[in-house]
């Protein structure tokens, strides 16, 4: 099974392969909502069922990609259920998979992407701008449910792919290790209720690098409104330029041949920065699954904010 070169996949490409034989298309299109000041994710099937690109199936990400026994809330299925869920989307084990979703930068569709290579399959990729960039460019569109045929997918667990809080804490006294959070600014800082977690703050030592940054690091510290002013001036839902976005890495103190561990609130802005740390040449880095919705629960686990 050859890999492909980079795990994002351009619209022009797709629009160009929608024919391919081998193609398997994903929607991972979700909303979280806020109960009590804690987000609570959801699956978003309605939308699919009014628009999606042509061929797509659609995969909740509350309700199959994640493990309803497991405490800590949008943890990854097992790898049976996971194999499941994709044998009843059609993939096999040769299908190149092309995963989307609908907020313009990719949450659900990077955790989806991490999670089959996490499970051991390598032609992934998640389409750079997603839904919104699609549609901008007034490429098709279908409406309703498309029935994929049954498979029979395996997984192979890769463990170099994820990290367990134990990788974590073992992390803070290893100057070998980075941690990165990928959540917004003030949610780093601490600064009131943290709405994926039971404290605030961040894991010591950690760096913040917030998931829309990959879109343009000058929004990492713009407000919502401003920033969809400048993405709607920008034209664009594609990841910044590589030279520009490897320069802002590089410019936090990371480095390519150091080991880097992702985390945010429940692995979905992590795995975007996972995302983006190996389209630009980070091999040795992993996700954090637990994220602060578990490590901020153990109260026995230092925090810091700033």
């Amino acid at each position: 099974m050859s890999k492909q070169p980079s795990p994002l996949a351009t619209t022009s490409w797709l629009a160009s392969h929608l024919d391919d034989a081998d193609l398997c298309i994903i929607d991972a299109c979700w909303k979280f909502r806020d109960e009590q000041g804690q987000a609570v994710a959801y699956d978003d099937d309605e939308d699919f069922i009014r628009e999606h690109i042509p061929g797509a199936v659609y995969v909740g990400m509350v309700s199959d990609l994640s493990d309803p026994d497991n405490p800590v809330p949008d943890m990854i299925a097992k790898p049976e259920a996971f194999a499941k869920i994709m044998s009843r989307l059609g993939v096999t084990n040769d299908s190149h998979v092309i995963v989307y979703d609908g907020s313009g930068l990719p949450l659900a569709a990077a955790r989806l992407w991490w999670a089959l290579s996490y499970y051991g399959h390598d032609r992934v990729q998640v389409l750079d701008g997603g839904l919104q960039q699609w549609k901008l460019e007034n490429r098709p569109l279908a409406s309703g449910y498309t029935q994929p045929k049954f498979t029979d997918f395996q997984v192979n667990v890769r463990p170099e792919w994820i990290a367990q809080k134990s990788d974590v804490i073992a992390s803070l006294d290893d100057p070998a290790v980075d941690l990165v959070d990928c959540l917004p600014t003030n949610l780093f800082r601490g600064d009131g209720k943290h709405t994926w977690g039971g404290r605030s703050g961040h894991i010591p030592g950690a760096i913040n690098i917030p998931a829309i940054s990959n879109m343009d690091p000058a929004l990492a510290l713009t407000s919502y409104e401003e920033r969809a002013r400048r993405l709607s001036e920008r034209g664009s839902f594609r990841f910044a330029d590589q030279h520009v976005l490897l320069a802002h890495y590089l410019s936090k103190g990371l480095s390519t041949d150091r080991e880097v561990i992702a985390y945010c609130g429940r692995g979905l802005a992590a795995s975007c920065g996972l995302l983006a740390l190996r389209s630009l040449g980070f091999n040795n880095c992993r996700l954090y699954d637990g994220s602060w919705a578990e490590w901020s629960e153990d109260e026995e686990l230092p925090i810091e904010t700033s």
